[in-house]
């Protein structure tokens, strides 16, 4: 008779045998559960910053390949892996939660603990906690009389029906940082609940003196979002597309349109300042309500995209720039503690011949919008110093023109734009692509051909790895559309030929009266900005 010969089980086998299956299935539930809620947050986050969303797309993938693991192939290795992963994620979550991570859109600013994030790390928990008694008991739960197995199967269950109510909660699509500042840069949603929300950021924003009153009133009629951060509003608070409003035309409003319209670079948005120094305030307040529907939506903040195009023209924003709220008065001190050093530094070199002789080199010629470039060659590196701007603003191109405002300019190759900068989410770099560069500075725009420039005896520079940003900080040349904004209407024509004789401060701007450049108050700023804007006193 022929002897019987018993197959050896296979490793896979023999551990899928030593783990209880009741046991891993809870895990691979909870895993799966977390990796669903990170990978639904990936858009959100990835709207923030390339970090943020690689980061949550990591996390959710290897949650989600754990829960197939758990069943498939199930191991110690496994196991302790599941273990070091998810003790990583709370403590990362902890971190964001308390100091603030160290890196990402918002470097050094806390997050708020929302439910969905508190449910996530509960069934993170639960993994560590689970697995670490199938390590010391891999028989657990595997022995269980029907009836036991019937509670016990509560638990994935109820995992499951939370993760579908986190998900489904507005609370997760706004999902908010606790300095009022909505992930996607906008909030979606309506009803009661949002604007009890909005109400709340504009009652206990503590930032409103930073931009001067003008701009809060320029963000008014043109319906652009001066809490969210959105490009503009709309009535029912679901969407950035604007809502068409009722504009009184003219001929002179159809010539602003089209000259603003028109595709160019640096020196065709400088023309388009220049036009609206020389419109009349009727035309001028009928474009501005205008401009939302052309210039589409975004935030202009810390690893976001925004409108316009970033690489040519006026720092990719003709207009007010959206600004998120703040209301960690802690980070609003930060922020106001900065500018005060920038103006400071500024002040110290009121004239063009002051900057020179510290070491500062004309680059640019005075444009309209933006002013004449003084740059200095040995602080250009990689690092925001607030103290050390790369460049200096001025209102003219003779040694005696006055200071406006700073530009940082710093070396960052990537797509993505720095996230150093300013306390809070509201300075916004940009970059100047392919401008023609001769032996005395930049002699053409963005838009100059190889040939063109050729012509004029200059080459095409890269300007890829340069990212800058301005801030109008020297005072009465607060720019009416925000600290940061790309551009200021202020430096017009006309202050280019006034310069050196008008004695500083933006006093030559031909259009100075058109804007109220007190500091900005709750007086004079609007508290109430979504569903039709309604503008305090002063608007």
């Amino acid at each position: 008779m022929a002897a019987t010969v018993e197959a050896t089980p296979s490793p896979e086998h023999q551990a899928a045998v030593a783990y209880s299956l009741p046991a891993r299935s809870v895990l691979a539930v909870l895993s799966l559960c977390a990796g669903v809620v990170h990978l639904v947050m990936v858009p959100q986050h990835a709207q923030q910053g390339a970090l943020e969303g690689w980061a949550f797309a990591i996390m959710g993938w290897l949650q989600v390949l754990a829960a197939v693991a758990l069943i498939a192939r199930p191991s110690r290795h496994l196991l302790q892996a599941v273990i070091v992963v998810n003790l990583a994620i709370i403590g990362l979550w902890a971190w964001s939660r308390t100091t603030g991570l160290p890196v990402g859109a918002h470097a050094g600013e806390p997050e708020e603990a929302r439910t969905v994030d508190q449910l996530t790390t509960a069934f993170e928990a639960l993994l560590v906690l689970g697995s670490g008694a199938l390590l010391w008991r891999p028989r657990l739960g595997a022995k269980l009389t029907d009836a036991t197995l019937a509670v016990a199967s509560i638990v994935p269950v109820l995992a499951i029906v939370a993760t579908s109510f986190a998900l489904a909660d507005p609370e997760t699509a706004n999902h908010v940082h606790a300095d009022g500042e909505a992930a996607a840069g906008h909030v979606h949603g309506s009803g009661v609940a949002h604007d009890a929300q909005m109400a709340s950021i504009a009652a206990n924003r503590c930032d409103l003196d930073i931009n001067p009153a003008s701009y809060w009133q320029e963000t008014t009629v043109a319906g652009i979002d001066n809490i969210m951060g959105g490009a503009h509003l709309t009535d029912d608070h679901s969407s950035t597309t604007p809502t068409p409003v009722a504009i009184e035309g003219s001929p002179e409003l159809d010539r602003l349109i089209a000259k603003t319209t028109q595709p160019g670079g640096e020196v065709k948005d400088s023309a388009v300042i220049v036009a609206l120094a020389e419109v009349s305030d009727e035309v001028y307040t009928e474009w501005l309500r205008w401009l939302p529907q052309y210039s589409g939506s975004g935030a202009h903040a810390h690893g976001t995209g925004g409108s316009g195009d970033d690489n040519h023209g006026m720092g990719g924003h003709l207009g007010p720039q959206p600004w998120i709220a703040m209301t960690d008065q802690a980070q609003c001190d930060q922020l106001k503690a900065e500018l005060e050093i920038a103006r400071q530094t500024a002040l110290r070199y009121p004239t063009a011949a002051d900057a020179m002789a510290a070491g500062w080199v004309k680059v640019t010629p005075y444009l309209p919008g933006i002013a004449a470039h003084y740059m200095n060659f040995r602080y250009v590196d990689d690092r925001f110093e607030i103290d050390k701007p790369e460049m200096i603003l001025y209102d003219g191109d003779g040694p005696d023109a006055s200071v406006v405002g700073l530009s940082y300019y710093i070396l960052h190759d990537s797509e993505v734009e720095p996230t150093q900068g300013f306390t809070g989410p509201n300075d916004h770099f940009h970059r100047h692509v392919g401008l023609c560069v001769g032996a005395r500075g930049v002699i053409g725009d963005s838009t100059t051909t190889p040939e063109e420039c050729a012509a004029m005896g200059g080459r095409k520079a890269d300007g890829t790895a340069g990212w800058m940003n301005h801030v109008w900080i020297v005072p009465g040349c607060e720019s009416p559309w925000g600290m940061f904004s790309g551009a200021t209407p202020l430096l017009d024509r006309t202050m280019g030929q006034r310069s050196g004789t008008d004695g500083g401060g933006c006093a030559g701007s031909g259009v100075r009266d058109r804007y109220d450049l007190t500091p900005g108050s709750q007086t004079n700023t609007p508290t109430t900005v979504w569903g039709g804007s309604e503008a305090a006193a002063g608007g």
